[in-house]
């Protein structure tokens, strides 16, 4: 996963380009047509804003074939943001801090954790521990994390912030056979506050376990198309 995550970020973060597509099937979703009309870098089609509101598909994306879901490690890419001192002066025109290695690696246990423990919410497919042609594989991803609580050296433990987390969280179906990725999903969330930086701790596992759950309904939702 850590060759293809920049990709993900520049082909659904960083922009698309715009592709008109007129044709459409009863048995395919309805893929976007006009200015919402997108293409990926990697070939997937803006689906109809009316049916999702950022999702790209396969143009020919088919997923009545597929009975069961194996459940793919989760992956999590910090925004790079440069090491510096702060003072209390200085930190109230900053918006965005660096997360601590150590908090970075917790916070990507705890992305994993929680994803597992949705899995015994989907209803529509059976879990599968291996691959096979009737398995789709599935994928979370968090993209562009941004932290805006300081570094404790700063002193602030209780002063409040404008804001706890923001990312781009994204579901990623593919073939289990062929590795091909059909869908892709991906949303901009904001954790706006004010927040009490000693309670940042104790809230985040609710914003990660929230995260979470959109995604196994993003997976339920597609499943009925």
């Amino acid at each position: 996963m850590s060759g293809r995550l920049p990709t993900v970020i520049f082909s659904v973060v960083a922009g698309m380009i715009f592709f008109w597509y007129a044709g459409e099937s009863v048995t395919q979703p309805v893929l976007a047509i006009g200015p919402d009309a997108e293409v990926t870098g990697d070939g997937l089609h803006r689906l109809d804003t009316s049916i999702m509101p950022a999702a790209w598909v396969s143009p020919d994306l088919d997923l009545s074939g597929y009975n069961r879901v194996f459940f793919m490690p989760t992956a999590v890419q910090f925004r790079e943001i440069p090491e510096r001192r702060y003072n209390v002066r200085t930190m109230e025109h900053v918006t965005e801090f660096r997360v601590s290695d150590r908090r970075q690696l917790r916070f990507r246990e705890l992305f994993g954790e929680s994803f597992r423990d949705s899995v015994g919410e989907v209803e529509s497919y059976e879990l599968s521990e291996t691959l096979g042609r009737d398995v789709l594989m599935v994928q979370g991803i968090l993209a562009d994390v941004i932290s805006g609580v300081p570094p404790v050296s700063v002193g602030t433990s209780s002063a409040t912030v404008r804001m706890a987390w923001e990312a781009s969280i994204i579901l990623e179906l593919r073939d289990s056979m062929s590795d091909e990725v059909l869908v892709r999903t991906a949303f901009r969330q904001r954790m706006d506050g004010p927040f009490d930086v000693g309670l940042i701790a104790a809230f985040t596992p609710r914003v990660v376990q929230g995260w979470c759950r959109m995604l196994i309904g993003q997976l339920e939702e597609l499943s009925a198309l």
